[in-house]
């Protein structure tokens, strides 16, 4: 899958389409964190020795499994809450005060926004990225 840049996505979808579907699949992400916790914790609730060596290390790959996964999923979460937060702090329209805007390009990595309402014209700074 190609990973498409915010400025990209938004003139596909529209800010407010975007920034819906970041709020969802950044909460997504915290749901399988949630999960991965609960096979952490399943894992070490199973972790014994006298099921052998074989049984002993699968609970132990599935703790550390665990583990990776809460951890990636934590921070793809904060990534896509924080990115989403910050674009839509400079998603209001300095002239009318409209919530919302156009993407009418890229001027120099910063987005060029257009308020739907009175045309009035803004950059917005995305955030430096982070992980994927």
């Amino acid at each position: 899958m190609k990973s498409e840049s915010a400025s990209e996505r938004i003139r596909v979808l529209g800010f407010r389409r975007w920034y819906e579907r970041q709020l969802i699949e950044g909460h997504l992400w915290l749901a399988s964190c949630f999960v991965a916790m609960i096979a952490v914790a399943a894992g070490m609730e199973l972790l014994t020795l006298e099921g052998g060596v074989r049984e002993f290390l699968t609970d132990a790959l599935l703790i550390a499994g665990g583990c990776v996964a809460g951890w990636l999923s934590w921070r793809r979460y904060a990534w896509t809450m924080l990115r989403a937060e910050a674009i839509g702090e400079q998603a209001v329209c300095g002239g009318c005060r409209h919530y919302g805007f156009r993407c009418c390009g890229v001027d120099g990595g910063r987005m060029r926004a257009r308020c739907p309402k009175c045309s009035h014209e803004w950059l917005i700074d995305e955030p430096v990225p982070g992980p994927r």
